[in-house]
């Protein structure tokens, strides 16, 4: 996902004889083309990059235990940061069935593509929220998708997460918890520190998304594993039923027999397949070794299916999602022995 650079700040000098109400509405004007435009509001623009120059009170969603470990790394909150996007999806209970579809299946692409316009467009506005505070990362990511009956057929996804930065206390060699300690002045690690600083940034200087809890972000950094950002894909996907599905009681037909319903099983490993496989394709452009903490979710309902030209057909609505954070892995990459503990309170 690439990342645009923070859109320029809304300037109500520019129009000095303006009364205050329409300097409002032409704000909010602005940050409504922002929205449709893929970007966020000039209001929450400006605050962020205020906090990110002068500085102030930060707001985060970090736990005690979170807030020490981003103490012990180096690594400075700035602000909780969000990505969100409510999104309409088509309403599409009559369609063609495909030419190139198989005799039982094919993806439902304008669901599938509606899922990943709108994490795509969460993912990216959480990137220009910790843009614009000047972060060097977001941990400490939670995600929640739901529906709303305000509007019909619609779907939410919404990122939350705390923008970071490396702070000037860091140490440059960062080891296991025990070893974590700041560095003295003229203790020669400020090239460490830029070379850390740097490689906590993506290629093009954007901060580097992650979909990890504070703990697991923590872990790669003491192990010298370098997080490359986000990968993610969702797929829907409808299966009709067979006579023989139907009568095994897959559609509510009753059946004495406990057995498998295989056009179904077949269409969750469609799914899958699909949603795996351009999560690696994605891995790869970023140059990853591998894709870890991945959260994967799936539900199947029941779905009529109006095709023209065939009539209507029962069948199932399989839809598969999966997020995760690319990681390159490097031979000088330093690993720890794990260090046993004993709770002695129990």
């Amino acid at each position: 996902m690439t990342q645009d650079p923070p859109e320029d700040t809304f300037d109500p000098e520019a129009a000095p004889d303006a009364e205050p109400g329409e300097v409002l509405d032409a704000e909010e004007r602005e940050s409504l083309q922002r929205v449709e435009r893929g970007g966020i509001p000039i209001e929450a623009e400006r605050r962020l990059r205020e906090l990110g120059e002068n500085g102030g009170t930060f707001t985060s969603d970090l736990s005690v235990a979170d807030f020490a470990l981003c103490h012990g790394l180096g690594l400075r909150p700035l602000a909780q940061v969000m990505g969100s996007s409510i999104y309409q999806v088509a309403s599409a209970t009559t369609a063609q069935w495909p030419s190139w579809a198989g005799g039982f299946m094919f993806e439902l692409n304008y669901l599938s593509d509606a899922w990943n316009e709108v994490r795509d467009r969460a993912l990216h506005r959480l990137a220009l929220e910790a843009q614009a505070v000047g972060a060097d990362a977001v941990v400490g990511v939670d995600l929640r998708t739901g529906a709303h009956d305000f509007v019909e057929n619609a779907i939410e996804y919404v990122v939350l997460g705390t923008a970071v930065r490396q702070g000037a206390a860091a140490s440059a060699q960062v080891g296991p918890p025990a070893s974590v300690q700041a560095p003295t002045a003229g203790s020669g690690h400020a090239a460490g520190r830029r070379a850390q600083d740097s490689a906590h940034r993506g290629p093009g200087g954007e901060p580097v998304l992650t979909e990890l809890s504070v703990a697991d972000y923590a872990n790669l950094r003491r192990a010298g594993v370098e997080p490359l950002g986000v990968v993610a894909w969702s797929a829907a996907y409808y299966v009709r039923a067979s006579f023989n599905t139907q009568m095994m009681g897959g559609l509510g037909a009753m059946t004495y027999t406990n057995q498998e319903l295989p056009e179904f099983t077949e269409g969750v490993y469609s799914a899958r397949e699909a949603v795996m496989g351009r999560m690696t394709a994605q891995a790869a452009q970023l140059g990853a070794t591998g894709v870890i903490g991945a959260r994967i979710n799936h539900s199947a309902q029941r779905y009529e299916l109006n095709s023209a030209g065939r009539g209507s057909a029962s069948g199932l609505m399989v839809t598969f999602h999966a997020i995760g954070t690319a990681i390159r892995e490097t031979e000088a990459a330093t690993l720890y022995a794990p260090e046993m503990t004993m709770d002695l309170t129990t």
